[in-house]
């Protein structure tokens, strides 16, 4: 064989070896992750003590804004946590929104594949969890809903590689034995604040959850919205545009949720983040 044409080919293996080979040697292992994520958290919280997040659900809804204050705790394995305060309060728990670090970190351990993914223009790690026992072991009193059966099957995590913030979250599940349900959560426009990570936007979407209503109670709640526009209509007309305009889209995604199932969207935005104050 020709000289050159062993050098040419001799190259060429070497560059498609290179091809082959370099992602697999950037592939964190899931202890790697695991591990790397409790080293960012830990400086993550390095500078807080105390830290209060303002957040609106929906925008321009009628909800009011909701304030929840936590304190940083250190756990029996010296991971530094935040906790809320005040438990007992009406507040919205941002941390299990989010994907509080010490669950985060159990997940990541317990995948069943990490992979390499663009997510949206975003260099991602993919994390998939497809084990309905340490799904079922992690705290998800937020999750939970009144009179429903609910069993995790599946959880699916995008995490931005090297910042590890996380981007996107799928939860699949079923209810009540029978009807699967889907949550996804997107969490953009991260801010840091004492070192601290906080994504100002996230959007909630839940698929499946029409499903999981009696025609007895869809027929409630048409009459309930029916109720509703004929209040309205007998309303000052200055006052009846200003409230629809904060009502009117929530009204028209549930009547969309009712008739073909589409999923229900949440928007939360983070309005107001303090630190040790």
């Amino acid at each position: 064989m020709n000289n050159k044409l062993v050098q040419v080919n001799a190259i060429l293996a070497a560059v498609i070896l290179s091809l082959i080979s370099g992602p697999v040697f950037a592939q964190p292992s899931a202890n790697q992750l695991a591990d790397e994520m409790l080293n960012k958290n830990a400086q993550w919280l390095s500078q807080v003590e105390t830290m209060t997040m303002t957040m609106q659900l929906n925008e321009g809804s009628l909800i009011p804004e909701m304030t929840t204050r936590y304190v940083k705790k250190t756990g029996e394995n010296g991971t530094p946590y935040l906790e809320i305060e005040n438990k007992d309060a009406m507040e919205m728990d941002f941390s299990a929104m989010a994907g509080s670090a010490d669950q985060m970190v159990k997940l990541i351990r317990g995948a069943d594949s990490i992979t390499r993914e663009n997510l949206n223009g975003v260099e991602t790690y993919r994390v998939f969890v497809n084990d309905r026992e340490l799904l079922q072991s992690l705290d998800q009193s937020e999750m939970e809903m009144e009179d429903m059966e609910i069993v995790f099957d599946r959880a699916t995590i995008w995490m931005e590689s090297g910042s590890l913030h996380i981007r996107q979250v799928v939860m699949e599940q079923t209810v009540n034995t029978d009807q699967e349900m889907k949550m996804t959560m997107n969490m953009d426009g991260y801010e840091s604040y004492s070192g601290y990570p906080v994504p100002m936007k996230m959007t909630m979407k839940i698929d499946g959850i029409a499903s999981q209503f009696s025609e007895e109670e869809i027929a409630e709640a048409r009459q309930a919205m029916r109720e509703m526009e004929q209040q309205l209509s007998q309303m000052p007309e200055a006052q009846r545009q200003a409230i629809e305009r904060q009502i009117k889209p929530q009204m028209e995604q549930f009547e969309r949720m009712l008739e073909s199932d589409e999923g229900m969207t949440m928007l939360m935005t983070v309005t107001d983040v303090r630190v040790n104050q």
